[in-house]
């Protein structure tokens, strides 16, 4: 016998940003703006450009937004040199925030580019090489009100197993801010986290489920293989909390609001669950990293 669950669906950052009324019962991808990058007065302006580029290209191999750059948005076009020198006030910051929430982001991007240290090292048979190690900072705000929505470091080069050498100082500059896209997806996950319901139970034995049929896919821009949590949601004084009973995780994307997944961990609590009514909610989980990479 097929169990059914309370149908309903959001996006996780529509509930952060407008609340339980926000949910929709199709989850669609926020709109996200990209602004220029920050990088210190002393580091090449291309290669400041080549480290956003190759950030945008990350973000977009996500599938979880609709990314937006600045540049192409005349209301927002602002001369790099004046952003880059720190000439730009903080109410001029905000300002630009508020102009993109009217341009219909739902969320802003913003990168600072810390540090480009290239190195000149001499092998033992005296030959001379070159390696380069980038840090940065990437941000999403919330332009409705400038708050934090989620924020990462990262750094790129030091890999021990992953170290890549170069003849010139300029080539350790560019290979090292073409590989600076390494650990933006974890951070989108984590910014823009995708939360669905189960809406129909698979594969059951006995007592427990095996799979289930979720209402996230392709419009969400999950793929096989992306992880959630399932929580139960409970009210609790006028307030909701979600605890964690299980995993899954994406089998097969089936449709725009269809996927099918393997339940990982808490078959049985899943079934208990649902048997009882309880809403079910799904939340997903950002990959792991490891050596600078996304796993």
């Amino acid at each position: 016998m097929k169990t059914f669950a309370k149908l309903g669906l959001a996006v996780a950052f529509c509930a952060a940003f407008f609340g339980p009324a926000a949910a929709q019962e199709t989850a669609s991808k926020p709109n996200v703006f990209i602004d220029y990058f920050w990088r210190p007065s002393d580091l090449n302006s291309n290669i400041a450009e080549q480290v956003r580029n190759n950030v945008i290209e990350a973000i977009n191999a996500t599938n979880r937004v609709e990314l937006i750059d600045v540049d192409s948005r005349s209301a927002l076009a602002i001369e790099k040199d004046r952003r880059d020198s720190g000439q730009l006030a903080a109410d001029d910051d905000m300002s630009r925030i508020s102009v993109m929430k009217e341009e219909g982001a739902n969320a802003l991007i913003q990168g600072r580019i810390t540090s480009l240290v290239i190195k000149k090292n001499t092998s033992k048979d005296g030959s001379i090489y070159y390696t380069a190690t980038i840090n940065y900072t990437l941000k999403a705000i919330n332009p409705n009100d400038g708050k934090l929505i989620a924020s990462k470091t990262i750094k790129v080069g030091d890999e021990i197993l992953n170290l890549k050498t170069y003849q010139t100082a300029d080539e350790a500059a560019m290979g090292v801010a073409k590989d600076a896209k390494r650990g933006v997806a974890s951070f989108i996950e984590e910014a823009f986290p995708v939360t669905g319901i189960i809406l129909e139970a698979g594969e059951v034995k006995k007592d427990e489920i095996k799979t289930a049929y979720v209402s996230v896919g392709n419009t969400a821009g999950v793929k096989k293989g992306n992880k959630f949590n399932i929580c139960v949601e409970r009210q609790i004084a006028g307030r909701t909390s979600h605890s964690v009973i299980g995993e899954a995780e994406i089998e097969t994307v089936e449709g725009d609001d269809i996927s099918l997944v393997k339940i990982k961990k808490g078959g049985k609590e899943l079934k208990a669950a649902m048997d009882a009514g309880q809403t079910i909610v799904l939340k997903s989980v950002p990959k792991k990293e490891r050596a600078g990479f996304s796993i």
